[in-house]
């Protein structure tokens, strides 16, 4: 019997220079060959064998191309313009998901930055619908467990912990927790699509709050003005958009 063992400094190698493959593919849906040359100061043709997986960039192109696309005059404005606002307010931030690595790797500078400090987190948390497919990403790129909070009960038969919205003057909703999804002292990360008011962000502290676990933070893709900002002083909990409107 043969028994293979990683190295784990190769393996990061490995890692990262496979990364940088997907996200050239990724990129070459926006650009030309010719400006992905301009950008990464890699001949065409190299590019061109690098996006259809006939080589795999060398370590060190790899850690070039990544630094270059990592940078906040690079990554952040490219995912910045494909974020939609309409005439009748609607924020429109699917076509980020046509870029999944970027946008996860994005997610991990964004946690890193503002978290990394943090005691280590034990699961994210969203509210469902808009926030899955952000939250989604963004438990794969921390690498960590989903929870989804509902607007319904899945099952008379399951125990959930549950908090009002108050939508409007006259209009209050419900969201449930899971009871047996999060647990006493864990700590949890918010991460939600688009924020405003910050009433769903409030609704759902206080909703981890009453299942005695700790909120560690939120972490939302797009910040609309500032009314929210009050919530994260109400509770000492900062909340991070990365893209603010």
């Amino acid at each position: 019997m043969v028994i293979y063992i990683l190295n784990s400094q190769k393996d990061r190698e490995l890692k990262i220079r496979l990364l940088v493959v997907n996200l050239l593919r990724e990129l070459k849906n926006s650009y030309t060959y010719k400006e992905l040359s301009s950008i990464f100061n890699i001949q065409e043709s190299l590019l061109c064998r690098y996006v259809n997986g006939n080589t795999i960039p060398s370590e060190s192109h790899s850690r070039d191309i990544l630094d270059k696309i990592k940078s906040k005059e690079f990554l952040s404005k490219f995912l910045a313009d494909k974020i939609i606002k309409y005439d009748d307010g609607f924020i429109d931030t699917s076509k980020m998901l046509f870029y999944p690595n970027l946008l996860k790797l994005l997610i991990e500078m964004f946690y890193h930055k503002y978290f990394g400090n943090r005691d280590e987190i034990d699961k994210i948390v969203t509210v469902a619908v808009n926030g899955i497919p952000f939250a989604a990403i963004a438990s794969e790129a921390i690498a960590k467990p989903l929870i989804i909070i509902k607007k319904h009960k899945d099952s008379v038969h399951i125990s959930y912990i549950d908090e009002n919205i108050k939508e409007s003057e006259g209009m209050i909703t419900s969201i449930y927790l899971r009871k047996d999804f999060v647990y006493k002292g864990e700590k949890v990360l918010v991460v939600d699509d688009v924020i405003r008011s910050g009433k769903t962000i409030y609704s759902t502290f206080r909703l981890i709050q009453k299942a005695d676990a700790k909120v560690i933070g939120a972490l939302v893709l797009v910040g609309v003005g500032k009314e929210w900002s009050k919530i994260s002083n109400t509770f000492n909990i900062p909340i991070i958009p990365i893209f603010s409107l």
